[in-house]
């Protein structure tokens, strides 16, 4: 469905690209031949996943009309070397040269903003289906950030919000118990000691972490959040190694935090870095019967350990 709807907007025929002599299927071969310089069949089945059979009437039919040539592979001699002749690089540019002049009336016919929003729904796409094939790839993509930009405050409380909302059923007392949190915090805010980083991914913010300054040389830890889209590729414990090195760098005594029983996935971190549980109650609030918990995390002991 979104093939086909895709496709029609941007009047791609099925049959034959661009007015080539090559279908968009054929045409995905020969942009790979491109891209790679040299390339053996088996690889380029994998790359796209094609048939083995399907692929090698591609590549007759670029042989017959002169588009590509192959030779024996120096590395492996059973197999081929796939290169694109000069007239193949010629089909090729000609074809990235009206794909472009085509991408660009297409966004030209968008208003203001909307341009915007389309290569960020893209990209969202993108994301998607890559964390579903490599969760790893995911996360090295990701970069960090340790200073705070107007608006940022305003996302982590809407992202707080709505994802204990989905995940935790925090009634909207939560959102507010953020809200005068985040208040108290800037309120208070002292860069030298306070910090914030923050996760991004193509410049949205998909993670965070604080540390706030207490008395008594003790800090502690705060709004500790990753998008669950971003989960298990390792932005959780950056962050969290992040905030413990600082307090290390302050030599801060104590490091403490607040939880409830129901974050279990972040208390197992918490417990994987050293921290102990101290204290509990049992409480009332944002529409839950919760268990809140206190862990600590001593720094002078653990770096004895």
């Amino acid at each position: 469905m979104f093939n086909r709807f895709y496709t029609a907007q941007l009047g791609i025929p099925s049959n034959r690209f661009l007015d080539s002599p090559y279908s968009l299927s054929e045409v995905r071969v020969l942009y790979e031949i491109g891209e790679h310089g040299c390339i053996t069949a088996h690889r380029l089945s994998e790359l796209l996943q094609l048939d083995k059979g399907y692929l090698s009437r591609i590549l007759k039919l670029y042989r017959r009309d002169g588009i590509i040539e192959k030779k024996p592979s120096d590395a492996d001699r059973r197999a081929y070397d796939i290169r694109l002749t000069d007239r193949g690089k010629a089909q090729l540019a000609e074809l990235q040269r009206k794909q472009d002049e085509q991408i660009r009336r297409f966004i030209g016919s968008l208003r203001s903003g909307e341009c915007d929003r389309l290569i960020s729904a893209m990209q969202t796409i993108k994301r998607l289906v890559s964390m579903a094939s490599d969760n790893k790839a995911l996360g090295d993509r990701v970069t960090y950030r340790a200073e705070l930009y107007p608006g940022d405050i305003g996302y982590l409380i809407h992202l707080h919000g709505k994802l204990y909302a989905e995940e935790s059923g925090y009634s909207q007392a939560f959102e507010c118990y953020v809200v005068k949190t985040f208040y108290e915090f800037l309120e208070r805010y002292k860069p030298d000691k306070d910090k914030v980083w923050l996760a991004l991914y193509d410049g949205e913010i998909v993670g965070c972490i604080a540390i706030v300054d207490r008395p008594g040389n003790e800090a502690q830890l705060r709004w500790f959040l990753v998008h669950p889209g971003f989960r298990g590729a390792g932005i959780g414990r950056n962050l969290l190694e992040m905030a413990l090195a600082h307090c290390r760098e302050r030599r801060y005594t104590c490091v403490y935090l607040l939880t409830t029983d129901i974050q279990q996935r972040a208390i197992a971190m918490y417990k994987c870095m050293g921290f102990r549980p101290t204290a509990a109650v049992e409480v009332v609030q944002w529409g839950k019967v919760l268990r809140e918990e206190r862990y600590d995390l001593l720094l002078d002991s653990s770096e004895e350990r």
